[in-house]
């Protein structure tokens, strides 16, 4: 067992404190549209489990897992959050995800450490766009889910309309376990249903028989329907497996329902004892600052254990050692010594760690995350001149914990950063506020575009030429290489011209000069970064044993940018390949909203009511399309894209 000496950490550990081997964990993610009531769920969770004595809510910024002050000014959830509670021998760890569109790579960096989810669908607004993309994203995954259909108690609520577009929008495979009786009044509530009435347990069992051979099998033998234990356990066996999804009905605001989803999620989903005994395995999904500046990673224990001092890799190289853990569990996250498989823990001296880091030995069949990269860039000024170097280096972390944030510097020596959307703008000037005490404004909010290279271009700097005055000369050409190639490095040089005394060997010098013409190739001539071009190395001299690591870097940087400026860049936009789902009746109007945007669609595929559309859409249009495709479609318009390829963008 480790102990821990820092006086941050806590002392000898009690037994007592310690989990019982036998309890298990389940990790559950609150997923919805953002205003269905996710986080009042959550909430409502946490006070039926006991981790609350009162409720928390949104309107007030009075909740347990928003705790950001944009997020209690604007009452929606921006960063994953865990709490935790525990009912019987299940510690279920309640991880609260953003409902925005802007936070999308946020969710699906939490997807990935989910044992099971609740998706939340309002009785009145029904099945939303985000609803069916986080679904779809659970799917993908191979996460099961449960639905609450909540705000029964509202005005115009109406759930079994809900439910038949869950059917129809997302899947047919569910089980109701009960009707919702009063609807749109505060006496709204769950009627469970009894499966010992004979008609009910025929329908379930047949419809269960028609996805499960071991129920039909069972039906067919017995000769009627399966008693309730066992119509629960096939039910608990199929959702486990992702196969069906039960359904139920309440209101968090209420307290309807909520009982009922806390004995479906910790009966019907995987909640298991992982092992302890493994080499540790672990999961990075959240990164945040400590009062002291220091950082903290949010990890999910795979295998095996996390104690303090222990060193952590990601792969062959070491990103910290531990210096002190904080283990969720009800009441709050509490100082352990150490974290077992199965649990989340925040980690401090983690230091080099990445959102999306692998820790430990890399378990085969761990979900793969695939996020969309931000299509927006922005430029980030501080209103107090005097910070703007210290504003660079706040946003140089925060690019450095989130992996797909890139930092830029502009030519006025502003810098640039990567965005979603204005929200998540806001979110990044309340952030350097609040942590670094910088206030900040965003201009020229634009679509990414690249350079390429228009044709090609040479230069070369030699050792004793004018105003040269580095150890080392180099040449090189650059001219276009195929779309989508990056950056390939070619070298076309004697052997005698590889500085090996500081290389070591010929692909450690060409990963080195990769590295070193990354910087410059990150603001071409036009701003932007260039790409799809081929580099050859075509001289290089340097006093022996070699040049410096340094000196080559600068002499590489300074020739390439030159060969760049020779050989002239052409600015190309992003183009996003689409899925469209429009009701059929709708497909006019929504032909139209494409046309308007330069979209290229192909012949529509139309299925009962729904119509699907295929084709590709420049990237700066797809705003344009989101915002007015909810009137175009009568609000059950769904469009999903990804980046595709790059065009010459348009003159003018």
């Amino acid at each position: 067992m480790h102990r821990a000496h820092s006086p941050e950490t806590a002392g000898p550990a009690d037994p007592s404190d310690r989990p019982a081997p036998s309890r298990r964990w389940l990790n559950l993610g609150v997923l919805a549209h953002v205003d269905a009531g996710k986080t009042s769920l959550t909430e409502a969770l946490l006070h039926a489990g006991g981790a609350v004595d009162q409720l928390g809510r949104v309107d007030d910024g009075t909740t347990q897992t928003d705790t950001l002050a944009l997020e209690r000014r604007r009452g929606i959830t921006i960063r994953t959050a865990v709490a935790s509670f525990a009912v019987g021998d299940v510690t279920v760890n309640l991880v609260d995800t953003p409902g925005h569109p802007d936070f999308i790579a946020e969710v699906d960096r939490s997807l990935a450490v989910l044992d099971g989810a609740i998706v939340v669908l309002s009785a009145v607004e029904g099945v939303q766009a985000q609803t069916i993309v986080l679904f779809r994203a659970l799917r993908r995954l191979g996460i099961p889910a449960v639905f609450m259909i909540n705000k029964i108690d509202r005005s115009g609520a109406d759930p079994e309309r809900v439910l038949a577009g869950i059917r129809r929008r997302l899947t047919a495979a569910v089980v109701p376990l009960g009707v919702a009786r009063d609807q749109g009044t505060a006496a709204a509530a769950l009627h469970p249903h009894d499966w010992t009435d004979p008609a009910l347990a025929e329908a379930t069992t047949a419809m269960l028989a028609e996805l499960d051979d071991a129920v039909l099998a069972a039906w067919v033998d017995q000769g009627r329907a399966l008693d309730p234990a066992s119509l629960w356990a096939a039910l608990g066996r199929l959702t486990r497996r992702g196969t069906v999804h039960p359904v139920l009905f309440g209101s968090a605001v209420t307290g309807a329902g909520v009982p009922e989803v806390i004995t479906t999620a910790t009966s019907l989903l995987p909640a298991e004892s992982a092992d302890a005994a493994a080499p540790m395995t672990g999961q990075v999904f959240k990164i945040e600052r400590a009062t002291d500046g220091s950082r903290v990673c949010s990890v999910r224990l795979r295998a095996g254990t996390l104690g303090v001092r222990d060193p952590v890799r990601v792969g062959e190289a070491e990103v910290g050692r531990v210096t002190r853990l904080e283990v969720h569990e009800p009441g709050g996250a509490v100082t352990r010594d150490r974290a077992l498989a199965g649990q989340i823990a925040r980690v401090h001296g983690l230091t080099e760690a990445r959102l999306g880091d692998r820790l430990g030995v890399d378990l085969a069949g761990l979900p793969e995350l695939n996020f969309a990269p931000p299509a927006l860039e922005t430029t980030v000024q501080a209103r107090d001149h005097a910070q703007q170097l210290a504003l660079h280096t706040a946003l140089a972390e925060l690019a450095d914990r989130d992996p797909l944030i890139r930092l830029r510097p502009d030519a006025d020596g502003a810098s640039r950063i990567s965005v979603y959307g204005e929200v998540q703008q806001q979110v990044i000037a309340d952030t350097l506020a609040l942590e670094h005490g910088i206030e900040v404004d965003f201009r020229s909010t634009m679509i990414i575009c690249v350079e390429r290279p228009a044709g090609a271009g040479s230069a070369v700097v030699r050792m004793g030429d004018p105003d040269h005055f580095l150890g080392a000369g180099v040449g090189l050409t650059v001219e276009p290489n195929r779309s989508g190639a990056g950056l390939e490095l070619i070298l076309d040089l004697p052997l005698s011209q590889v500085p090996m005394h500081v290389y070591s060997t010929v692909g450690a010098f060409q990963e080195a000069m990769l590295r070193y013409l990354e910087e410059p190739l990150t603001n071409g001539p036009q701003g932007w970064q260039v790409t799809d071009l081929r580099v050859t190395v075509t001289e290089m001299d340097f006093v022996p044993p070699g040049p410096s690591a340094a000196h080559a870097r600068l002499t590489a940087q300074l020739v390439v940018a030159e060969a760049v400026r020779q050989a002239g860049t052409i600015v190309c936009e992003p183009v996003d390949r689409f899925r469209l789902e429009t009701p059929a009746d709708a497909l006019s109007g929504t032909l139209g909203l494409l046309g308007r945007h330069r979209a290229i669609p192909g012949t529509p595929l139309i299925k009962d009511s729904l119509a699907e559309l295929t084709g590709t859409i420049p990237t700066a249009e797809l705003d344009a399309v989101r915002r007015q495709l909810h009137s175009a479609t009568h609000g059950e318009g769904l469009l999903e894209s990804k980046l595709d390829h790059y065009v010459p963008r348009r003159s003018g």
